[in-house]
């Protein structure tokens, strides 16, 4: 199979991988961008270029799911995966729940007494000031739900039946003081604001609980409790959630939702919103994401969340960078070098939630070119231009193979000789991603060889290459030995 010099790499040592796609529009190098998250101690390699034929704005969309507590937004059962067929762009409803559920917890040490004129709910409503819930207009809509007690409920329960001594209160206090810190332990009760109301973009149970919480924290000094959102903050800071802007405007903001990194590969991350619920809508996901990609893809699934929020009714979602700049709470600079602002079709099908999801409805991105980690660089590659550091060029990857080569006989030697004492001997091998879209480059941990094979163990997770997986056996020309390196042992 032919190779293309047209390359991006992730490296990360010990482990160096090569995923090698035909063309790409981008094809000047560009410098790795800080990673913002860190998902395991060793990142696969890999190496992405885009289809050379196919501009980003002409492409036909594809088609086609960290855990926070679950606060699943009511309504009708959790929905299946849906079906579509691929290269459609016909215009399909976006599912989401009947109803909007916030649920926001004050921890006190005040007795249950002391607490009652709190928590009365036409009380409640006439503490909820301007800086918590913006213009007259909106103010009223508020304390209308707050006063309609088929849709306002606060309740004073003992703090233990809410799971504080679970809680992960070091994780989820980062901004708080040590004293407030120390404090919320010994915190006995918990007054819960719960909240429903229509779903939609007018966001009234999300602005209803957010404005009686942050009134009943300033009132008693307490600590807000966001369960779906695995956060403890004193009154001032909680405060500065609320939802003040018109009624018309969008409540989304980057601080009223969590984005959720959760493993699910070495090297892959699921990329998930947390607190969509709240609107009345389902949480985002993009399933299978590069590590190295996964602050760029969340800045992608943010946006989309925004969408859906906003009560963008059908999909696909129409976004571009601009729009990724607003949900994630500032636009980009100009002199940031990614490619001109225009619009790109974004996909999401509806599918099952996975255990442990903060959302009984979830949204998964679909990348036009397909699902898989290849896919979502693609994806982010649309918006951002290359998000991964340049390849070296086919002359530096025929020098090393040649290197490798020369090496070779020695080294399978000294394997040999050495391996009873706790050698290990690894080979880089390429191997066809399916359908003649390039080559992925992956280890093989060796376990014997022939007089001109090797045999081994695939050591990575296949990004591009899914015909092999992790463990498979592998039998291999050695001239087709791309890299070498033996480990341990002793003469």
């Amino acid at each position: 199979m032919a190779r293309f010099p047209s390359l991006h790499r992730i490296r990360c040592l010990p482990r160096l991988r090569r995923v090698q796609m035909r063309g790409s529009p981008y094809s000047a190098p560009v410098s790795q961008r800080t990673l913002f998250y860190c998902l395991v101690v060793a990142v696969a390699v890999l190496v992405v270029v885009r289809l050379v034929n196919q501009s980003p704005t002409s492409r036909p969309a594809g088609t086609v799911s960290a855990s926070a507590p679950a606060s699943a937004a009511s309504g009708s059962a959790a929905p299946g995966p849906a079906a579509v067929a691929t290269g459609s762009s016909a215009q399909l409803a976006l599912r989401r729940p009947t109803s909007s559920i916030a649920e926001l917890g004050v921890l006190t040490e005040r007795t249950e007494s002391a607490l009652a004129a709190v928590v009365d709910r036409v009380s409640l409503a006439q503490h909820v000031t301007a800086d918590l819930c913006g213009d007259p207009a909106s103010c009223e809509a508020v304390r209308a739900t707050l006063n309609d007690d088929s849709q306002t409920t606060v309740q004073v329960l003992d703090a233990s039946t809410w799971s504080l001594d679970r809680a992960d209160i070091d994780a989820g206090a980062r901004g708080l003081s040590a004293s407030e810190r120390a404090r919320v332990s010994t915190l006995s009760r918990v007054i819960v604001v719960r909240v429903t109301g229509p779903p939609g973009p007018k966001a009234l149970a999300l602005r209803a609980a957010i404005a009686a919480s942050a009134a009943i924290a300033r009132e008693v000094g307490g600590v807000v409790w966001d369960q779906l959102l695995a956060r403890f903050e004193n009154a001032r800071v909680f405060a500065s959630h609320a939802v003040t802007v018109p009624l018309e405007a969008s409540a989304f903001r980057r601080d009223r939702v969590e984005i959720l990194y959760e493993p699910k590969a070495e090297g892959i991350v699921r990329v998930l919103t947390a607190g969509m619920s709240r609107w009345g809508a389902p949480d985002v996901e993009a399933a299978a994401v590069p590590t190295p990609v996964s602050p760029r893809m969340a800045e992608v699934v943010l946006a989309v969340a925004e969408s859906i929020a906003d009560g963008a009714p059908t999909q696909p979602l129409l976004l571009s960078l601009d729009d990724l700049g607003r949900a994630r709470g500032g636009a980009y600079a100009l002199d940031a070098g990614f490619p001109a602002p225009v619009p790109v079709e974004v996909e999401v099908v509806m599918v099952h939630p996975e255990n442990g999801d903060p959302n009984d409805f979830m949204a998964r991105i679909v990348p036009p070119a397909g699902e898989g980690p290849i896919g979502y660089v693609d994806l982010a590659e649309r918006f951002f231009g290359p998000v991964l550091a340049a390849a070296p060029g086919e002359d530096v990857l025929r020098a090393r193979r040649a290197r490798a080569q020369a090496k070779l006989e020695a080294a399978l030697g000294r394997w040999e000789a050495q391996k009873a004492s706790g050698a290990k001997m690894r080979v880089l091998l390429p191997f066809p991603i399916p359908g003649d879209k390039g080559i992925e480059s992956m280890w093989i941990e060796v376990t014997r060889v022939g007089a001109r094979t090797v045999t081994g163990k695939l050591t990575d997770e296949p990004l591009g290459a899914t015909d092999v997986k992790n463990g498979d056996e592998v039998t291999r020309p050695r001239t087709q030995v791309e890299d070498l390196e033996v480990r341990g042992g002793s003469p």
